[in-house]
């Protein structure tokens, strides 16, 4: 007999194949076993579409689900929203053992469901890989708990901390295949942010292969024009400008000028950025440069996650733009260090992953 654990880690590789598709929704699994057998398993594939647990309900049996076992990494809502409750869904099915990750941190469910269930006469099982299920619904957790968005910074640097050379290039320190997983991994999160300068010197195109993502720039006197690359797909984009700045020139649709509290030491109020986001519907913010851009948010402690490839060369020069750059000066016993550090192996380079700790 496979153990409990077995078929909740199964949960969580159904629910990861929905990543990046789900949001403002949690990612989800749901596994239906009955006398040790897998009889029917579905994962939440769509924001708007049946959640997990509808899916797995459905495509059993009835006569199977009586007396099984549904596995799920969430608590099953509460709430009518796009799709009916599923924990209704649960007690009318037959299945009479639940067992649950975590606990559910929308208000709106968290621990109604689970109580429901009980009251019910389902055996309820909560808390086995709690931490592992939080981590993969980390973004729905920052949302739900701080009403802002999960904020991810992903630079490429060389060895000695080089993003470009002293004349700004940057084209390619990484390999094609880490540039390659650099865009997917852009699509998993809802939008991608860079500063003005970024924008000039690459002219990035700044797309995903699996979706159009919403592109947010930092440009305080508003030097963009529609020429740009960024512009040419059809995404929505965002330019974030001082609060008295005039805007006299034309953009395509979808281009949404946003003016937001600056100052000339500080540079944005990011503070506000983020609440201002998160009220556009961004729970997941992908920032990818510059130097500058990519300091400020540390420096205000604003970063849940970081990626850092770094390709096996030297840059050899003191003028050549470092990957982070801010006004605080730290001393070494200060320094930002990063926890639950992954790293693996991407082409000829290599991907550092983690969660700043400040």
């Amino acid at each position: 007999m496979l153990s409990d654990e077995y078929y909740i880690r199964r949960t969580f590789s159904l629910a990861k194949k929905a990543e990046g598709g789900t949001s403002p929704n949690p990612l989800v699994g749901a596994v239906i076993v009955k006398r040790g057998r897998i009889i029917s398993e579905g994962f939440h594939r769509r924001v708007g579409l049946a959640h997990a647990e509808a899916v797995a309900i459905s495509k059993a049996k009835r006569g199977d689900l009586e007396g099984s076992t549904l596995f799920i990494n969430l608590e099953p809502c509460f709430h009518w929203g796009r799709t009916p409750p599923c924990v209704d869904k649960i007690i009318s099915s037959g299945i009479k053992r639940v067992v649950i990750s975590v606990k559910d941190p929308n208000p709106l469910v968290s621990g109604k469901s689970i109580k429901k269930l009980r009251e019910a006469g389902l055996e309820v099982k909560v808390g086995l890989l709690r931490k592992e299920a939080e981590r993969l619904n980390e973004v729905f957790f920052k949302n739900m708990r701080e009403k802002r968005p999960f904020v991810v910074v992903k630079f490429a640097q060389t060895l000695d901390g080089k993003i470009a050379d002293r004349e700004g290039n940057s084209f390619w320190i990484t390999s094609y295949k880490a540039r390659s997983f650099s865009k997917r991994l852009r699509g998993i999160y809802d939008a991608v942010l860079v500063g003005i300068n970024t924008v000039l010197k690459d002219n990035p195109y700044l797309d995903s292969p699996s979706k159009k993502i919403t592109k947010i720039i930092l440009d305080p006197n508003l030097r963009i024009s529609s020429c740009f690359n960024l512009f040419k797909r059809g995404s929505r984009v965002f330019i974030f400008v001082k609060k008295k700045t005039k805007i006299k020139k034309k953009f395509p649709p979808h281009t949404f000028i946003e003016r937001l509290t600056y100052k000339e030491r500080e540079g944005f109020d990011l503070d506000e950025l983020l609440k201002r986001l998160y009220s556009f519907g961004i729970c997941s913010l992908f920032i990818e440069g510059g130097s500058y851009t990519i300091g400020s948010f540390f420096a205000k402690a604003l970063v849940d996650k970081v990626y850092i490839f770094v390709a096996p060369k030297i840059a050899l020069d003191k003028e050549a733009l470092s990957s982070v750059s801010s006004d605080r000066a730290l001393s070494v016993e200060n320094f930002l260090k990063i926890k639950d550090l992954k790293i693996e192996r991407v082409g000829r380079d290599f991907l550092f992953s983690g969660y700043p700790k400040f």
